[in-house]
């Protein structure tokens, strides 16, 4: 039996979660994302592995919304019904705006990359594949390579006061932790900052 959610606003779409076939259902053919194979192969090993999770985004005649790569994965996995949320209500442009937004505002985040780091070193301590989970193999090895110590020495100075450009080369990532630590290891001295800019080099 289909859920009503409740609506709050007139004019607001209705939303309901049913059950349909995956055979029922078919693709925008004006969607303007692409999957690759890949990604595809990615959803069909995590769907093995955790199950099917993530509802998909429908028009009431079952045209996906949001959710291609998601249903191009249960077509590979030959997988027979799937929870959907159904959006009806809406105008040809809300269901454009919405397939859009569904897909471009999740790109709009970043990641945390210490917390990320974590979160996967405690995973291979576990014994957990993080390989399945949208990570490639090259990805979870910087990711878990820690930048070397930074070392800081003292040099003898003039009595002048002034300024001095360090230089920091390498990956963004990296970039980011040394600097961090230059402003840690700095902190014992009085009036010496450490200030991040950029320098116009054309």
């Amino acid at each position: 039996m289909a859920k009503q959610s409740k609506v709050l606003r007139t004019g607001e779409p209705v939303i309901t979660d049913e059950v349909r076939k995956v055979s029922e259902l078919s693709a925008d053919p004006r969607n303007a994302r692409r999957h690759s194979e890949g990604q595809i192969a990615q959803i069909v090993q995590s769907i093995e592995r955790f199950g099917f999770v993530e509802k998909l985004t429908i028009r009431p005649d079952g045209q996906i919304i949001g959710g291609h790569a998601r249903l191009e994965a249960l077509k590979r996995y030959a997988w027979p019904t799937v929870e959907c949320r159904v959006v009806s209500g809406l105008t040809e442009a809300g269901y454009k705006a919405l397939g859009l937004a569904l897909n471009r505002i999740p790109e709009n985040s970043t990641w945390d990359d210490d917390i990320l780091r974590e979160i996967l070193g405690e995973l291979q301590d576990e014994g957990e594949d993080a390989i399945g989970l949208g990570f490639s193999p090259n990805e979870i090895t910087k990711l878990l390579t820690t930048p070397d110590e930074l070392e800081v020495r003292e040099v003898e100075t003039g009595p002048v006061d002034d300024e001095f450009w360090i230089s920091l080369r390498g990956p963004l990532a990296h970039q980011a932790h040394v600097l961090k630590a230059l402003q840690e290891a700095m902190k014992p001295y009085a009036g010496v900052t450490v200030e991040q800019g950029t320098i116009n080099l054309g």
